[in-house]
């Protein structure tokens, strides 16, 4: 027992020193970005645009959604919308195909039913087959944004090395503690991929509204599951760079209750973990700017290393705390000092971007909430590490609950 208490206090303070240095020095590297000048639409052309909306049994919310897209003020001869349905077992390809009769002189509407599912990344594929557009626009069945986010977001590809624009979420939900955390972690989140479109591009941009040069898009690889990292991947390493619009903000509505919100979490957390394993050879590869040396090894370590380090930390704690409670306190004590330089940056990371849509939620306002909300997530992504080690990427994911509620954005009067 005498040696028992310092090899678990070294194990424990060596672990856990690592991935608090990890995460300031990450964080610090972040917050030196410096704000990148925005272009304005100065020539008046106006690009040819594709929406292309991939669809999987949403009957419940594909017609809210289409009324959406009626709403959006882009003009109708350089704009059409693409559903690509992949063999859906309800009514929705029915409802498109109703919806575009209907609106056939508001609204070009095509719709690509394919035979089998192959997933989300196929259908994507199927789009990028057919349309012939300058810019060509992700979008979720189950988002809403405003009526300008189109023009908003092709205005930002005039005159500059843009080749990808990411809207930012604003989750929606009920009034509840789960809520208030999920608003206080994307506040995070949001924070983080700003700072990370400043240093260079963001490690990714959100496929439920992003935009692209269709120009430098490729099919994606069979097995991509995470077309947000592997569409921002292309686009960097052609040369140009993504950007995340604090301007551009979509609606989207987050599970109110525990398990499917651990089930969203687990999901995204597998894509991206699966991406950034497939895309490994990028890393600190100095060709691709920072994204190469700083943004996408940040990632790395967040999604892939941290939560191994964090849980084999954690075994190491709770053994103190069994031989030694006052050495575990100790520990606890110190962790929290060490990890102020970080927590410091990251409130100053906030504040930069306190002028986002999503910096106006109301969140619980806890560090201690969240801090327990970083560790239940860094457990998912352990989780997922570990599902993704015995069976592999899943290509079709099964709809969560909760999450298939339909948003209505009002337009302008």
């Amino acid at each position: 027992m005498t040696f028992l208490i310092p090899a678990l206090e070294v194990l424990y303070y060596v672990t856990i020193s690592v991935v608090v240095v990890a995460y300031t020095l990450g964080l610090f590297l972040l917050h030196k970005g410096s704000p990148r000048h925005r272009f304005q639409r100065a020539s008046g052309v106006v690009p040819t645009v594709s929406l292309i909306i991939p669809t999987y049994n949403e009957a419940s919310i594909i017609h809210q959604k289409l009324e959406n897209v009626l709403q959006l003020d882009y003009p109708r001869e350089k704009f059409e919308v693409v559903v690509v349905d992949s063999a859906s077992n309800d009514e929705t390809g029915n409802i498109v195909k109703k919806f575009a009769g209907d609106h056939r002189r508001e609204v070009n509407l095509v719709l690509i039913e394919q035979p089998v599912r192959r997933g989300k990344s196929e259908a994507i594929n199927e789009a990028l087959r057919s349309v012939k557009s300058e810019i060509i626009i992700l979008t979720d069945a189950d988002v809403t944004f405003p009526p300008g986010s189109l023009r908003k977001l092709v205005e930002n590809f005039e005159g500059s090395d843009i080749g990808a624009v990411s809207g930012v979420e604003v989750p929606l939900g009920g009034k509840s503690i789960l809520t208030g955390i999920e608003a206080d972690y994307r506040r995070i989140y949001t924070a983080i991929r700003m700072a990370e479109a400043e240093t260079d591009s963001p490690f990714m941009c959100e496929s439920e509204l992003s935009a692209y040069r269709r120009a430098l898009l490729e099919p994606l690889r069979p097995g991509v599951v995470c077309d947000d990292v592997e569409l921002t991947v292309t686009v960097r390493s052609k040369g140009f760079k993504a950007l995340y619009a604090p301007d551009i903000s979509f609606l989207e509505t987050e599970a109110g209750k525990l398990r499917p919100k651990l089930q969203h979490k687990l999901r995204r957390g597998m894509n991206n973990q699966h991406a950034l394993l497939q895309n490994s050879n990028i890393l600190f590869r100095r060709s691709l700017g920072k994204y190469g040396t700083i943004v996408f090894p940040f990632e790395f370590f967040v999604h892939i290393v941290s939560p191994i380090l964090l849980t084999v930390s954690l075994i190491f704690f709770f053994g103190l705390l069994v031989v030694s409670p006052i050495s575990a306190l100790v520990a606890l004590l110190a962790t929290a000092i060490l990890s102020i330089p970080a927590l410091a940056i990251l409130r100053g990371l906030i504040g930069r971007y306190r002028g986002t849509d999503v910096a106006g939620l109301h969140g619980t306002g806890s560090w201690v909430f969240g801090a327990v909300a970083f560790l239940g997530f860094q457990l998912v992504l352990l989780v997922g590490l570990v599902k993704l080690g015995f069976k592999g990427p899943q290509m079709n994911w099964q709809q969560v609950p909760g999450t298939r509620v339909p948003i209505t954005v009002e337009a302008p009067r």
